[in-house]
């Protein structure tokens, strides 16, 4: 059996579930940005040798501590020496990566090799490290009304919030009970269900941004009282404190 429906409810407990998760892989261009076009410089010998060209690089702002770079020149097997930052030049070929980077400002420079010790123009990248920081999810449930047996799925809105300089791309969005009224189990009462966002179809959120769901980026959490064929009771007047959490990548 189940409650009177006419005097059968469930109370929210006002609650706020912040969390995020740090950011994947930062997205690699392949043709230089505006405004980033890598800046030669004269070497010993520079002569005739065809100065490299990068192919892949980056983000001018990266909320990664990796990097990748590929190159190329003209020429029969150009033979090439690449420094990150003020390290000494090195025998390199592409791709060239580089991990554990520390927060700042970062240069990767490249130049051909030819014999007698003659090398090309330098041609050198600047990019920006930047330390991630969580994104926040505030729910608000000043709306919600009381849950009823059966009765269809409500909405839970909620606001993303992105305190990082770039563009994050949120790929999940998840809701759960913390905890269960004495004598009604959120496990078996409550349906749960997470925001639209995926791997394959994620939520943009834009630089030191926020964006509301449901809204036209996607739909929010809900959440839906099972109607059960024993008593439900114990469920009258029951607050189920909830939390929210999510993943992004930048």
């Amino acid at each position: 059996m189940r409650a009177t429906r006419g005097v059968f409810f469930a109370l929210l407990a006002g609650i706020v579930g912040l969390s995020a998760v740090a950011y994947a892989a930062v997205p690699q261009k392949h043709d230089p940005t505006p405004g980033s076009t890598p800046k030669p410089e004269r070497s010993q010998g520079a002569g005739s040798l065809p100065k490299p060209k990068i192919t892949m690089h980056p983000d001018k702002l990266a909320t990664t501590a990796t990097a990748k770079f590929t190159f190329t020149a003209r020429g029969d097997k150009p033979r090439f020496q690449c420094k990150l930052d003020g390290r000494a030049w090195s025998t390199c070929q592409a791709p060239v990566g580089y991990s554990k980077l520390a927060a700042g400002s970062h240069s990767f420079s490249v130049r051909t090799v030819g014999a007698r010790k003659k090398y090309s123009k330098t041609v050198r990248f600047r990019w920006q490290a930047l330390e991630p920081k969580d994104f926040s999810i505030t729910p608000q449930l000043g709306s919600l009304g009381a849950l009823f047996p059966g009765a269809p799925a409500q909405t839970l809105p909620l606001t993303i919030a992105n305190p990082n300089p770039v563009p994050i791309l949120v790929t999940s969005i998840t809701v759960s009970a913390n905890a269960s009224p004495p004598g009604c189990a959120s496990a078996e009462n409550l349906i749960l269900s997470g925001a639209s966002a995926s791997s394959a179809s994620p939520i943009q959120v834009p630089a030191n941004g926020s964006v509301s769901l449901p809204g036209p980026g996607g739909s929010a959490p809900t959440i839906g009282l099972r109607d059960l064929p024993v008593s439900q009771d114990a469920c009258q007047g029951a607050q189920f404190p909830l939390s929210f959490s999510g993943t992004a990548r930048g």
